[in-house]
């Protein structure tokens, strides 16, 4: 994150390089590379004449670099924007362009010093065993935009907050965080929704989190989880009963709860062996944020009451899957079934 604010802040002092590779997932970090680009090269006045951007899965990128190479139009610099090249990963694309790569390789030998040539490749990995690949990493200035870790999208939440003049309470800060799967440009995006909210009083509060940002069906599973643990029968029901409303397939909700008890079980084994959290996500591979959840949560019920209700969605899964049951029914059997299995367990 220092580097690219590094980055940033060079291209907005108008020192830039005539060729970037922007690669990684981050959308909101593309974003504001994007914006950076865009503000500092162009001339307002100009601007539409001297910016390209191009789709490599319908475009071919020969038509790209014609653009990189003719004259700006009453201005200092044109700006060029390549998006999708897929070309630089393992990825096929079915009746894709036929891409020159001979002219992509020579352009990156000597690429124009009117031009800014940006290549946005927001794919996992690239295929560094490609030539295109390796002339690239090597002619291009990088600028990465991999996903943040929590603690690097807490701070970002929060110093935004700060520079646009709100405040947020740290319950507030980690609901949202955690809503939003830690992932930064999920986070920015509702982060803009609750200061419009707040635009008066400019004060971000747990309630309005929890009212206005939505929860994913896997954190919805993770609260019905709990009821069930707790013997809420009731509003386990329920709960399930919205879910369906929201057209949720129960198979997909079993899946997931069957995931997510598995996860528990893995947990709490894992720590009585003396395993510590960072350990465990490794081994798991899983987010260690998801272990920290289930750390807090397995120690509150005997490896017994979590196998039990591990067995019996696996069951259920069984039985929806080879059609002797209905989908939609089994779900609520389950959730009474454990419930009288729990206080049998608990009797005993």
């Amino acid at each position: 994150m220092i580097e690219l604010k590094k980055q940033i802040k060079a291209i907005q002092n108008k020192t830039y390089s005539a060729v970037y590779l922007v690669q990684g997932t981050e959308q909101y970090l593309s974003e504001k590379v994007k914006f950076a680009l865009i503000n500092s090269v162009l001339d307002d006045e100009v601007s539409e004449f001297n910016f390209g951007q191009f789709d490599m899965r319908e475009t071919t990128i020969d038509v790209a670099l014609q653009e990189a190479e003719s004259f700006p139009f009453f201005g200092d610099k044109r700006l060029v924007f390549v998006q999708a090249p897929y070309f630089l990963t393992g990825k096929t694309v079915t009746n894709g362009p036929d891409h020159d790569m001979s002219y992509l390789e020579s352009y990156l030998g000597n690429p124009s010093d009117f031009s800014v040539l940006v290549i946005f490749a927001p794919y996992e990995k690239l295929d560094k065993r490609k030539k295109i690949t390796k002339t690239l990493l090597k002619q291009a200035e990088i600028i990465n935009i991999e996903p943040l870790n929590e603690k690097s999208v807490y701070d970002l939440v929060k110093s935004t907050c700060e520079t646009e003049g709100y405040s947020i309470d740290s319950d507030a800060l980690d609901k949202l965080i955690q809503l939003t799967d830690r992932n930064l440009s999920k986070s920015m995006s509702e982060l803009d929704k609750l200061m419009i909210y707040h635009q008066q009083d400019k004060q971000i509060t747990l309630s309005t989190v929890e009212q206005l940002v939505p929860k994913t069906l896997e954190q919805n599973i993770f609260e019905l989880n709990d009821l069930v643990l707790s013997k809420k029968v009731q509003q386990s029901i329920e709960l399930y009963q919205d879910l369906l409303t929201q057209k949720e397939d129960p198979i997909k909700i079993i899946a997931l709860m069957i995931g997510q008890f598995r996860l528990l079980l893995q947990v709490k084994i894992l720590r009585r062996k003396g395993y510590q959290q960072a350990d465990i996500a490794k081994i798991l591979k899983v987010h260690p944020f998801r272990v920290k959840l289930a750390l807090q949560k397995e120690k509150k019920f005997e490896q017994t009451i979590l196998s039990k209700a591990h067995h019996f969605l696996i069951d259920a899964d069984y039985l929806i899957k080879s059609g002797k049951v209905n989908p939609e029914l089994q779900v609520e059997l389950f959730i009474l079934k454990f419930s009288d299995e729990q206080s049998h367990l608990q009797v005993n």
